[in-house]
């Protein structure tokens, strides 16, 4: 029974550890957080669209379920900017079981996040939510939020991420639309 408890604090300390040593400190307010978020998700879709992968109307449909398109994200430094596209991707072609090249050749020859990420899609879509929304749990767990504002941006973040699966690659223009949550 002992061994139990040592393993249980064992994975709590590494837990609090975790979160104490997360890459992006959580900002002082819901705004902070939405324009933070925005620019990560801005990254990586404008990055694809430079690539070649997604098309401008689609990296507007997506960025718009956190800002409106023509509200600008706070830039991101170079290297954040580039960690969180290598991150991205990296969540992606993980759950893929593939490269990250092969992911996005497919992608960029029409193929959505879903159907490059087969059965492991709802995982990858998880990742991803969780990977975006985790300074805003952490805001609200330090108070810096309230409850409703960090509920209303993970349902923003939420949308973003669906979106973004749902898309088909390459750089026709062609917007899907999901299906609207109730």
């Amino acid at each position: 029974m002992t061994r139990a408890v040592a393993r249980l604090a064992a994975l709590g300390v590494a837990l609090v550890a975790l979160f104490a040593v997360s890459a992006v400190p959580a900002q002082a307010s819901e705004s902070a957080l939405r324009d933070r978020t925005h620019a990560r998700i801005a990254a990586v879709v404008s990055d694809a669209v430079n690539s070649g992968i997604y098309s401008v109307a689609q990296e507007n449909y997506v960025t718009s379920a956190l800002l409106p398109t023509y509200v600008d994200p706070k830039d991101l430094s170079a290297k954040v900017e580039e960690r969180t596209i290598e991150a991205f991707w990296d969540i992606v072609a993980d759950g893929a079981g593939a490269s990250v090249g092969s992911v996005q050749a497919r992608v960029a020859n029409g193929a959505t996040l879903l159907r490059v990420t087969g059965d492991a899609s709802g995982d990858v879509q998880e990742r991803l939510y969780r990977w975006l929304s985790r300074p805003v749990v952490e805001a609200q767990f330090d108070g810096k939020i309230s409850a409703a504002e960090s509920a209303t941006l993970r349902d923003d973040i939420a949308r973003s991420v669906d979106r973004l699966m749902r898309q088909p690659g390459g750089s026709d223009g062609k917007v899907a639309v999901s299906p609207r949550r109730i």
